[in-house]
């Protein structure tokens, strides 16, 4: 199974992008979000690849920028309905992160907005997804601010880890610490965890 490409850009057509690897083309589907980032033909292009299997097809290629988003695939392929083509469809229709973010908020005004979904698909997708989607929104504001700040240094999945064995639900370790670093960027990991405990403590 092919779950990495790391190649040349050699063609766009569609959804679809040619991708060389060693002399091998490959075609992998990619959301809109992507597309407006390729870079030009003839340039290095890295891609997380989610590989299916279609009877109609054969073997399909699916491209993401990140592992964030290619969880987020493997999350809607696995609602009733929603095949690889309509999740891709979604990721195209907005950004992937507030498609995400919709689903955790059980927002269905939002998503029968979307392509493909009326009033029972998002009915579904809150349903079975919400808070699976609610955990992939918080890990993905964490490793956003891991990138902007100082505290990048901190490690900060240990420090989940920490707080979990302590007894706390890794959703409410995750907030507490996602808090402490909006209010103290440039904290060191001692003082993460002190300030993420200080949150914690009347869930006691």
């Amino acid at each position: 199974m092919i779950g990495w490409l790391n190649g040349v850009l050699r063609g766009v057509e569609g959804e679809r992008v040619l991708v060389e690897v060693n002399g091998v083309g490959y075609e992998v589907r990619v959301p809109a979000s992507l597309r407006e980032q390729l870079p030009a033909l003839g340039e290095p292009l890295c891609l997380y690849i989610r590989t299916l299997f279609s009877e109609e097809e054969g073997i399909l290629l699916y491209g993401f920028a990140d592992g964030w988003q290619r969880r987020l695939f493997d999350l809607l392929i696995t609602v009733g309905g929603v095949g690889p083509r309509l999740a891709l469809n979604l990721m195209s229709a907005t950004e992937p992160e507030r498609l995400a973010r919709a689903i955790a908020l059980k927002d269905t005004r939002m998503l029968r907005t979307l392509p493909g979904v009326g009033a029972k698909l998002a009915e579904r997708l809150v349903l079975e997804l919400a808070d699976k989607m609610a955990e992939l929104a918080f890990e993905q504001r964490v490793e956003r601010l891991k990138v902007a700040t100082q505290a990048a240094k901190a490690d900060l999945d240990a420090l989940i880890a920490g707080l979990v064995q302590l007894g706390y639900s890794r959703r409410d370790a995750s907030s507490a610490l996602q808090a402490a670093l909006q209010e103290n960027p440039d904290a060191d990991e001692q003082t993460l965890m002190r300030l993420a405990l200080a949150r914690l403590a009347p869930k006691r």
